[in-house]
């Protein structure tokens, strides 16, 4: 006897969701979410995979994505990536926000008389563990190949006339002109973005100590989607510019001669 595949009803996957059933219409007007089936009498129904893919946008909403966003990365590889993706990110969020909580915590007891705090633990989540934090991120995100690359790059950074606050400025100064091409509403795949999207792409190749090629490339922009701290950084640089310069990013690297 074979099992019947549960259905659900517009009304009852809101029930069961606590997505409001406009909402859902909404989804499926916007092609983000489709029923798995519509009756000729208008009456949707949705199965297994409408749940996981509409768990998939919930997840993202949390995280504070527009629905515009959450198309976009639903547009890209599978399910099952994406998902893992968005566990290293919350993981990343979580980590950093525990070391913020437990000094925040400090500080209030420290201000409240009890205990006391020196100065430099005023700073701990912002200071060299961070980027320790950062680093063991990236290895167990991108494998144990990326230790190595990452003591090259402490190498080429050492190695800078002006070191990392050159290099820094120079950042500075490529994403200050990135952010107004932004804002003028120019497209990630315009044209009108290739110099500065190349000095950016060199600049990586300088801070590695290696060629920075064009799947590098693609997967540094991958990378600033996953972590929760470059979101936020340019985030703070201009709203949704987060999701806009790895979509350019990539858009560049895919017209990079291999």
């Amino acid at each position: 006897m074979k099992t019947r595949i549960k259905e659900y009803s517009v009304g009852q996957l809101a029930r069961l969701s606590g997505v409001t059933v406009r909402s859902l219409h909404h989804y499926d007007a916007i092609g983000l979410l489709r029923p798995a089936h519509v009756a000729a009498n208008g009456y949707r129904t949705y199965g297994r995979a409408e749940l996981l893919r509409l768990q998939e946008i919930l997840f993202y909403r949390a995280f504070g994505l527009s629905l515009a966003e959450i198309a976009d990365v639903l547009g890209n590889g599978d399910a099952l990536d994406r998902l893992r993706t968005h566990r290293a990110r919350l993981a990343a969020e979580v980590t950093r926000t525990a070391a913020l909580l437990e000094t925040l915590d400090r500080t209030i007891a420290t201000l409240t008389k009890e205990t006391d705090m020196s100065d430099h633990d005023l700073y701990t989540p912002f200071d060299a563990r961070t980027q320790t934090a950062y680093e063991d991120w990236l290895v167990d995100t991108y494998g144990s190949d990326m230790a190595a690359r990452i003591a090259l790059s402490k190498e080429a950074v050492a190695a800078l006339p002006d070191g990392i606050a050159g290099a820094m400025e120079e950042l500075k100064a490529i994403e200050t002109r990135l952010v107004a091409l932004f804002l003028a509403d120019v497209r990630p795949a315009d044209a009108r973005l290739l110099p500065d999207l190349a000095a950016h792409r060199a600049l990586m190749a300088k801070l590695w100590g290696q060629n920075c090629t064009p799947d590098a490339y693609a997967g540094l922009a991958d990378m600033y989607l996953s972590h929760p701290d470059f979101v936020a950084r340019y985030e703070r640089l201009a709203p949704k510019f987060s999701q806009w310069l790895p979509a350019a990013m990539k858009a560049y690297a895919s017209e990079i001669p291999a």
